[in-house]
Protein backbone atom coordinates (compact mmCIF):
# COMPACT_ATOMS: atom_id res chain seq x y z
CA UNK A 1 0.00 0.00 0.00
CA UNK A 2 2.55 2.70 0.95
CA UNK A 3 4.42 1.71 -2.56
CA UNK A 4 1.04 2.22 -4.29
CA UNK A 5 0.64 5.43 -2.40
CA UNK A 6 3.64 6.77 -2.94
CA UNK A 7 3.72 6.37 -6.86
CA UNK A 8 0.49 7.74 -7.11
CA UNK A 9 1.72 11.09 -5.19
CA UNK A 10 4.61 10.77 -6.79
CA UNK A 11 6.79 10.35 -3.50
CA UNK A 12 8.81 8.30 -1.57
CA UNK A 13 7.56 5.60 0.56
CA UNK A 14 7.29 4.88 4.15
CA UNK A 15 5.98 2.42 6.55
CA UNK A 16 5.65 2.60 10.69
CA UNK A 17 6.43 -0.38 12.09
CA UNK A 18 4.58 -0.77 16.31
CA UNK A 19 4.93 -3.88 18.40
CA UNK A 20 2.22 -4.16 20.52
CA UNK A 21 2.07 -6.70 23.67
CA UNK A 22 -0.47 -8.81 23.00
CA UNK A 23 -0.35 -9.99 27.09
CA UNK A 24 -2.23 -6.82 27.59
CA UNK A 25 -5.72 -7.71 25.55
CA UNK A 26 -7.22 -8.15 28.79
CA UNK A 27 -7.17 -4.53 29.75
CA UNK A 28 -9.40 -3.57 26.53
CA UNK A 29 -12.59 -4.24 24.65
CA UNK A 30 -11.93 -6.39 21.65
CA UNK A 31 -14.21 -7.25 18.87
CA UNK A 32 -13.07 -10.04 16.93
CA UNK A 33 -14.05 -11.34 13.52
CA UNK A 34 -12.24 -14.62 12.79
CA UNK A 35 -13.95 -14.63 9.23
CA UNK A 36 -15.55 -13.65 6.63
CA UNK A 37 -19.43 -13.47 7.97
CA UNK A 38 -22.59 -11.22 7.37
CA UNK A 39 -22.06 -9.48 10.79
CA UNK A 40 -18.29 -8.47 9.59
CA UNK A 41 -19.29 -7.16 6.34
CA UNK A 42 -22.30 -5.73 8.08
CA UNK A 43 -19.52 -3.57 10.40
CA UNK A 44 -17.23 -2.91 7.45
CA UNK A 45 -20.60 -1.73 5.44
CA UNK A 46 -21.74 -0.03 8.14
CA UNK A 47 -18.35 2.06 8.89
CA UNK A 48 -17.45 2.36 5.27
CA UNK A 49 -20.42 4.16 4.70
CA UNK A 50 -20.93 6.38 8.19
CA UNK A 51 -21.17 9.92 6.40
CA UNK A 52 -19.40 11.60 9.13
CA UNK A 53 -16.76 9.05 9.47
CA UNK A 54 -17.25 8.14 13.20
CA UNK A 55 -16.76 4.91 14.74
CA UNK A 56 -19.57 3.17 15.26
CA UNK A 57 -18.81 0.98 18.10
CA UNK A 58 -17.30 1.40 21.49
CA UNK A 59 -14.45 -1.29 21.29
CA UNK A 60 -10.64 -0.50 21.88
CA UNK A 61 -9.31 -2.57 19.06
CA UNK A 62 -11.04 -4.68 16.40
CA UNK A 63 -9.85 -7.27 14.76
CA UNK A 64 -10.66 -9.27 11.24
CA UNK A 65 -10.16 -9.90 7.60
CA UNK A 66 -8.75 -7.41 5.67
CA UNK A 67 -11.36 -6.71 2.83
CA UNK A 68 -10.97 -6.40 -0.94
CA UNK A 69 -9.18 -3.02 -2.35
CA UNK A 70 -12.57 -2.85 -4.49
CA UNK A 71 -15.07 -2.39 -1.56
CA UNK A 72 -15.69 1.38 -2.65
CA UNK A 73 -17.05 -0.16 -6.20
CA UNK A 74 -18.78 -3.16 -4.21
CA UNK A 75 -20.66 -0.56 -1.77
CA UNK A 76 -21.85 1.47 -4.71
CA UNK A 77 -23.00 -1.76 -6.20
CA UNK A 78 -24.37 -3.01 -3.36
CA UNK A 79 -26.43 0.43 -2.06
CA UNK A 80 -28.15 0.72 -5.84
CA UNK A 81 -29.44 -2.55 -5.65
CA UNK A 82 -26.97 -4.05 -8.32
CA UNK A 83 -25.94 -6.84 -6.19
CA UNK A 84 -27.97 -9.07 -3.09
CA UNK A 85 -25.84 -8.58 0.17
CA UNK A 86 -24.85 -11.86 0.18
CA UNK A 87 -23.13 -11.34 -3.22
CA UNK A 88 -21.35 -8.03 -1.41
CA UNK A 89 -19.72 -10.33 1.17
CA UNK A 90 -17.83 -12.58 -1.42
CA UNK A 91 -17.13 -9.56 -3.50
CA UNK A 92 -15.88 -7.36 -0.76
CA UNK A 93 -13.48 -10.53 0.38
CA UNK A 94 -9.77 -10.09 -0.21
CA UNK A 95 -8.52 -11.62 -3.22
CA UNK A 96 -5.35 -12.58 -1.97
CA UNK A 97 -6.19 -14.76 0.62
CA UNK A 98 -7.86 -14.50 4.27
CA UNK A 99 -5.61 -12.05 5.41
CA UNK A 100 -6.01 -10.13 9.27
CA UNK A 101 -5.80 -6.85 10.75
CA UNK A 102 -6.04 -4.78 14.29
CA UNK A 103 -7.78 -1.23 14.36
CA UNK A 104 -6.69 0.62 17.37
CA UNK A 105 -9.85 2.66 18.23
CA UNK A 106 -8.99 4.41 20.74
CA UNK A 107 -6.31 6.75 22.45
CA UNK A 108 -6.06 4.35 25.34
CA UNK A 109 -5.37 1.50 22.63
CA UNK A 110 -2.79 3.49 20.33
CA UNK A 111 -1.15 5.06 23.39
CA UNK A 112 0.19 0.83 24.47
CA UNK A 113 1.79 1.06 20.88
CA UNK A 114 5.29 1.41 20.54
CA UNK A 115 6.94 2.71 17.66
CA UNK A 116 10.03 0.76 16.14
CA UNK A 117 13.20 2.61 15.46
CA UNK A 118 14.37 2.26 11.65
CA UNK A 119 16.46 -0.20 10.71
Amino acid sequence: MAQFRAEFEDSTPIVNVYEFDEALFEEFQIKRFEYYTEEWAHFVYDHRTEPNGRTLHDYDIVYGPIANDRIGAQITRYKQGYISFEEFLKRIQYIKGLTFQYAFCTQRAIDKLIKQTSR
